[in-house]
């Protein structure tokens, strides 16, 4: 009976755990592994040692607004092409290129102002939508009118003068219609806004005629 307790307990007693070595006793690290990594560290370092001085010294020498030239990527000889600030053109006036480079050839958008097609075609929207608020008049749907005359005021205006600073001798004159079309545009705005029929109607005639004068000029 006793035999029988001693073997179960044998029996059922757990294996000794093997013993735990510490990793740092079985890490190694060859001497040529060693000495690489101190060398990648020591390149790092002068590196940005290098870097650091150059950014003082420049900081030191910069004019007001001026930034670093960090000529990282250039080679000896070649101009820095990460500094934006290179030795070109005028900086200033109609041929300007800010410095960068000189010109070559034309600019791609010269002669740009001279061309009025885009503003002639949006004024020809805006005197057609004029043109067409008889009905709204002669109904006295006033606030229709009224909203139609300042819908097309803002772009209306300025297509107008874009058109006038191309005209050359005729600017003048385009000028004076200019600026009759729109005091008939006010007094019409005024006649809806007192909601007086005859007097809508007489300023209504009065802006087609300052329009169609205006038109004639351009």
């Amino acid at each position: 009976m006793l035999s029988l307790s001693s073997s179960a307990v044998l029996a059922f007693t757990p294996a000794a755990a093997p013993a735990v070595v510490s990793r740092s006793a079985v890490r190694m690290e060859s001497p040529v592994m060693a000495a690489d990594a101190t060398s990648r560290r020591e390149l790092f370092a002068r590196a940005g040692a290098t870097l650091a001085g150059l950014s003082a010294v420049q900081a030191a020498n910069a004019k007001a607004g001026q930034f670093g030239k960090v000529e990282i990527f250039s080679l000896i000889g070649e101009p820095a092409i990460s500094s934006p600030y290179q030795p070109g053109g005028p900086k200033a006036g109609a041929e300007a290129t800010f410095g960068y480079a000189k010109t070559e050839g034309e600019f791609a958008a010269k002669g740009y102002e001279a061309d009025v097609a885009r503003e002639k075609a949006a004024f020809k929207v805006s005197a057609d939508i004029i043109n067409s608020q008889g009905k709204n008049v002669d109904s006295k749907t006033w606030w229709l009118v009224r909203d139609n005359l300042r819908g097309q005021a803002y772009e209306m205006k300025n297509n107008m003068r874009t058109i006038n600073s191309q005209l050359g001798p005729k600017k003048a004159a385009a000028d004076d219609a200019y600026a009759k079309f729109w005091k008939e545009i006010d007094s019409l705005d005024l006649a809806c806004q007192k909601k007086e029929l005859a007097l809508a109607q007489k300023e209504y005639q009065d802006v087609l005629a300052a329009l169609k004068a205006y038109a004639a000029l351009i």
